[in-house]
């Protein structure tokens, strides 16, 4: 999915009649098609897997396994900024003329969305701006943001659905 996707699907959803999303074949939209484009910004995760490339470096450790160094941690943590940045305006731009007062809300997912993606990767942008911080309460904490996200896109394409 995309954000470009999840905006695209919002706007469609409010141009249906009032409470008719997850019922009706036109424009057969249901409400967990929402939640995963919400959740899932495929655009950034794209452009950071790309920026990762050229920003890291893996070799094989003395013990055979691979290990990912961070070689250009400055420019890693500005990509990490400016990806968040890019999710809100990928979602806003298609938005535009149709924004209502719950876009002020579901703006925010896509980016909390990137960073949970990154908190639960190893060697990430994440490492790049919060170095020092342990596997297990990144995780934790990225697997709550994930449900609390899920929840919300939830909500709030019921919500555009309801208009």
């Amino acid at each position: 999915m995309s954000t470009l996707a999840y905006a695209a699907l919002t706007t469609l959803r409010d141009q249906q009649p009032p409470d008719t999303g997850a019922t009706t074949s036109q424009p057969n939209i249901r409400n967990y098609i929402d939640t995963v484009a919400a959740l899932i910004p495929a655009e950034v995760l794209t452009l950071h897997a790309v920026i990762l490339s050229f920003t890291t470096e893996t070799k094989a450790g003395t013990d055979g396994n691979a290990v990912t160094t961070i070689t250009e941690p400055a420019t890693l943590g500005y990509a990490f900024f400016g990806l968040l940045i890019l999710s809100m305006v990928l979602y806003l731009v298609p938005r535009f003329r149709k924004r209502d007062k719950y876009d002020w809300f579901r703006v925010f997912i896509p980016p909390i969305a990137f960073v949970a993606w990154t908190m639960l990767q190893k060697s990430t942008a994440f490492d790049a701006v919060w170095p020092g911080l342990a596997e297990a309460p990144r995780t934790v904490a990225a697997l709550f943001v994930a449900v609390g996200l899920a929840l919300l896109a939830s909500s709030l394409g019921k919500k555009a659905g309801q208009r």
